[in-house]
């Protein structure tokens, strides 16, 4: 009788079982998907960085000053391990215990064969570190038309910056670093071969980690004792690409985990990054031009419609369209008109229920005053942009942003970075109470008059070309984060226009080769 209440039993009991274990496997997915709903990656500069409190604080405590070195000023972190930070492409990563601060890094000699990025690491009780990730590839690298990223497979190694190591301190200390990638598409619902993550990768579900561990000893241990490999992006011998999750590790020392290879080991917090890596050699379009071509083939009328509204810059009032983000393939006119405002100015909506993914503006012959009006984008024009960011009005992976000129120009930009364009309005608001950065608002001016001003570079009824030059230098000074196209008549053919400082010389990109 008992024997036979087994039997039945039984089936029961691996029915609990797979019960309990698929409620742990979809506590551990919601928890997976909760953290990467959590995680934010944004684009920066070392200078832009330098204007927030957390990254100053980051950083002091890993520096005890500055040391000049010749004309070029460095930190003393720089100094002491022999490298330099690229100061013009930045990426921060924030989770609920953590932000880190991705720079690439060059040497005086450097190597080919591999590149180097220092992560800065700053945890929710304001402790800091710094440490260097060498990323080694195993086949060439390219860019990828997703979200201004590149493809890497290959080899990570990360070591931390050590500081204050006493003389008899032999310690074996294990750096896991936690390397996120992105498999999303531009198409909806489809996927692509992973690529580096970056701010663009705006869906959750198609961002995923890989993680190495890498060990050595502080003092006397003769360098890397063993690294491993886990997690959801393909990990085989040590390195990072692929897009299955399987584990694997180097043999060299045996220390493949975290914080057991020895009684006197030590396991910090993974450090969360990204790589960087600032220019790849390729025939791929230029940064901006995807998202341009993007938008012209999701919706077909637009050439049509933007060169309709070129036909009117003869008229004594501005003409404005747009598309916001409700606008799909299906929608029958995407393509809706900024309303007329005062003084023949466009009256544009800064507070849509939609985020804008296009905007549109003529310069008309007259301009507000009657005396003529600019061949490029005026500063009231970024003053408006930096202020639909501000309000988290703009869609800025999908934007772009055209002026068309009764000087006969035609530009479009794009958004590089939304940190860098967010911060160029100020102040932020006019609230009755607000505090403001005098040191600032003097920036602000400066640049208004060096440019804008009276006796600025770019003025009304002025050479377009000299416009041209000036405009690409000021949104360098200003560190807006733009990149800028010069546009045909056809609204067919965009190059992206770049300064060369050295020659004086305007560099063409086409975005199609």
């Amino acid at each position: 009788m008992s024997h036979r209440k087994l039997h039945a039993c039984f089936p029961v009991m691996i029915l609990i079982v797979f019960v309990l274990f698929g409620c742990e496997l979809e506590r551990d997915a919601i928890n997976k998907k909760s953290y990467q709903e959590k995680l934010s990656i944004r684009n920066s500069t070392f200078d832009m960085l330098l204007k927030e409190e957390q990254f100053i604080t980051a950083l002091s405590k890993l520096n005890k000053g500055k040391q000049k070195k010749g004309s070029i000023e460095k930190t003393v972190m720089e100094d002491a391990h022999g490298f330099s930070i690229m100061p013009d492409i930045a990426k921060v990563i924030q989770d609920d215990a953590y932000t880190t601060y991705t720079f690439q890094i060059k040497r005086e000699i450097s190597n080919p064969t591999f590149f180097e990025n220092l992560v800065i690491s700053m945890d929710s009780l304001n402790q800091a570190n710094a440490y260097l990730v060498k990323y080694t590839p195993t086949v060439p690298l390219t860019p990828s038309e997703e979200h201004h990223s590149f493809h890497f497979k290959g080899t990570v190694n990360i070591k931390q910056i050590e500081y204050d190591i006493t003389p008899t301190a032999k310690e074996l200390n294990c750096v896991t670093a936690t390397v996120w990638m992105c498999n999303q598409a531009w198409t909806a619902g489809g996927s692509t071969e992973p690529h580096v993550a970056t701010q663009y990768c705006n869906d959750s579900s198609h961002l995923f980690s890989v993680t190495t561990v890498d060990c050595s000893m502080s003092i006397g241990g003769g360098g890397n004792s063993g690294a491993g490999g886990s997690g959801d992006g393909g990990f085989g011998g040590g390195g990072l690409g692929g897009d299955g999750g399987s584990t694997g590790g180097n043999t060299g020392g045996g220390h493949s985990g975290g914080g057991s290879g020895g009684s006197n080991s030590n396991t910090n917090p993974p450090v969360v990054t990204t790589p960087i890596l600032d220019e790849i050699e390729s025939t791929a379009p230029p940064s901006g031009c995807k998202t341009i071509t993007k938008q012209l083939e999701k919706f077909p009328n637009l050439k049509e419609k933007l060169i309709d509204l070129a036909g009117t810059t003869s008229q004594s009032n501005e003409n404005g369209i747009f598309i916001d983000k409700s606008a799909t393939t299906q929608t029958s006119n995407p393509v809706q008109t900024i309303p007329q405002g005062i003084g023949g100015m466009i009256d544009i909506n800064m507070n849509p229920s939609q985020k804008y993914v296009m905007l549109a503006h003529t310069h008309d012959a007259y301009g507000g005053n009657g005396n003529g009006t600019y061949s490029i984008f005026s500063w009231d024009d970024m003053a408006v942009l930096s202020r639909l960011v501000q309000n988290d009005k703009i869609d800025t992976g999908d934007f772009v942003f055209y002026v068309i000129t009764a000087d006969g120009t035609r530009y479009a930009l794009t958004i590089d970075c939304t940190l860098c364009i967010d911060s160029f309005r100020y102040p932020r608001t006019n609230a009755q109470g607000t505090i403001l950065d005098m040191k600032k608002i003097a920036e602000m001016e400066k640049l208004f008059k060096k440019y804008y001003g009276a006796n600025g570079t770019i003025k009304v009824n002025s050479n377009v070309e000299d416009d041209k030059k000036s405009f690409l230098e000021f949104i360098k000074e200003a560190k807006l984060g733009l990149n800028l196209f010069e546009v045909d008549a056809t609204f067919s053919d965009f190059q992206k226009l770049e300064f060369d400082s050295k020659t004086s010389n305007i560099i063409k990109k086409p975005c199609s080769n």
